[in-house]
């Protein structure tokens, strides 16, 4: 499982990991801007994101994407 993942990926099995997996470095041929809040830079109540969007380079990076943007948005919504 896990730990012996961690003697060929140092730090795989970390314990304060969200998710672990390992993931190709891939990138998407186009990327939909975004500003440093993360919305659309014309759109501001459109959120790109993940690998579609051209931010990520496969499922687990696409997940972790996912979850800046909803921390965005949670920000939004509080102020």
């Amino acid at each position: 499982g896990l730990r012996a993942m961690t003697s060929k990926l140092k730090g795989f099995d970390h314990k304060k990991a969200m998710v672990t997996a390992p993931e190709s470095r891939t990138s998407a041929p186009v990327r939909i801007p975004r500003t440093k809040e993360l919305h659309h830079t014309e759109l501001i109540n459109l959120y790109p994101c993940g690998e579609g969007a051209g931010f990520a380079g496969g499922i687990i990076s696409a997940a972790l994407d996912g979850v800046r943007v909803v921390k965005a948005i949670g920000q939004k919504n509080d102020a």
